[in-house]
């Protein structure tokens, strides 16, 4: 029997087994349940005594993990052929709060000084150039700080004064850094996902701080991580998406492919998120919604949404992940989410928002009139903001066929309806 300790700070959360049939399983450690500051990894795991079996308990660990190429590039230089692997390798400073080790006590000393390493960034940007996978140099630098979920290749790091830094003693980092997406047909992704990220703030939804450090050749994009607070020390905040909540492996993120559906995930909000927020939470996630049909992104699946958990109360996390994947031809065509009766975002409108109503239990019109709203606010702010990225960055051809692709969205959902 293999097994991993996993810790918040320095308490011990519980530990994370693997049997010789490669059947994984976790359980709670007595003195976390006697904890009166105790939190559960997930919604689907709620504090027992009893252990948890192979596909929760997957559900959970495999969903902090890098995914697709990301994730083969690793496996392949680094020798990590399962999620157990992975974390004993790379799970000090996972999504959210938790720490994973095979060590008996945590890797994290809030005593230590927290010496930074410096990442090689001409290491980095060589491996952009000869479209390999940038997470592979970060696991070559410091074991353990890799572990963070996603499709994309990414790293986290601190970032001071456009330098990127690794932390030590098992300290969290700061920011998550995105570099171009090598794949044939898709470009400028770094601009993409800047462009999208800032039009959702200047509609109103809650995303968290972002920027480019733009050198034209490498173009990196660079986020706040929303579960990190930076004060005189940097705290770890618990999240869990929405295929950890539910007990889904990353496989079946999307609706289509036996995924939660709209619908389970605002039946999920509206049933977990702390009283004072939930109301806003749920008319967040429909203009989420909205927001992601109308800039084209078909990847807004549910591992792109998250809950935090804020001094023993959950709430929505800030949103992320947000780009215009309908720009790139070869990429998936259909919406994560079937609206009403149509995963196709040409042919969803006013009867498709109706059945969106009746099946969310909405006052009738609820709906249309979010898309309404949405659509409204995207054509007051989608030209002016592309006009200023363009001054950030002339280079930049996509964002404005992106403003455009968005307002043909907006018309094209008025004339289904709307």
């Amino acid at each position: 029997m293999n097994k991993l300790n996993v810790f918040y700070e320095k308490s011990l959360v519980g530990t994370l087994f693997r049997d010789d049939d490669l059947v994984y399983s976790f359980n709670y450690s007595d003195s976390w349940l006697k904890d009166k500051n105790a939190f559960q990894l997930s919604l689907a795991m709620p504090l027992q005594k009893e252990s948890f079996g192979n596909k929760i308990t997957l559900s959970f660990f495999e969903n902090l993990l890098p995914e697709g190429e990301a994730r083969e590039a690793i496996e392949k230089s680094q020798d990590t052929k399962s999620a157990f692997d992975f974390l004993k390798k790379f799970g000090k400073d996972c999504s959210g709060a938790i720490i994973v080790s095979d060590s008996f006590e945590s890797p994290f000393d809030p005593v230590k000084k927290n010496e930074l390493i410096e990442i090689d960034m001409k290491k980095v940007y060589q491996a952009i150039d000869e479209k390999r996978s940038v997470a592979e140099v970060i696991a070559n630098l410091n074991p353990g700080y890799l572990s963070i979920a996603g499709a994309q290749d990414k790293f986290s790091a601190i970032v001071k004064e456009s330098h990127f830094y690794l932390p030590t003693n098992g300290a969290p980092t700061t920011h998550i850094v995105k570099v171009p997406i090598c794949r044939s047909g898709v470009k400028e992704s770094v601009y993409n996902e800047y462009y999208c990220m800032k039009l959702a703030h200047l509609v109103g939804m809650n995303v968290p701080e972002c920027f480019v450090l733009d050198n034209e050749k490498h173009p990196l994009y660079i986020t706040t991580r929303y579960d990190r607070t930076v004060g005189k020390e940097i705290k770890r905040i618990h999240q869990q998406d929405f295929c950890q909540a539910q007990g889904i492996v990353s496989e079946h993120k999307y609706e289509a492919k036996g995924g939660p559906s709209l619908k389970d995930n605002y039946q999920l909000i509206k049933s977990h998120v702390t009283i004072t927020k939930r109301s806003k939470a749920l008319f967040d996630y429909l203009d989420w919604i909205c927001f992601n049909l109308f800039i084209g992104n078909n990847d807004s699946h549910s591992k792109n949404i998250s809950f935090l958990l804020n001094n023993g109360k959950i709430e929505l996390a800030p949103f992320y992940d947000l780009l215009c994947t309908a720009i790139y031809p070869k990429l998936k065509r259909n919406f994560s989410f079937i609206i009403g009766d149509r995963d196709d975002a040409s042919r969803v409108g006013k009867n498709q928002f109706q059945l969106v109503d009746e099946s969310l239990g909405l006052k009738e019109g609820t709906m249309q009139l979010k898309a309404i709203e949405m659509s409204e606010k995207l054509m007051e702010h989608k030209d002016k903001w592309a006009i200023e990225v363009k001054k950030e960055i002339p280079s930049t051809k996509i964002v404005q066929r992106i403003s455009e692709l968005i307002g043909d969205r907006c018309k094209s959902i008025k004339r289904q309806g709307v």
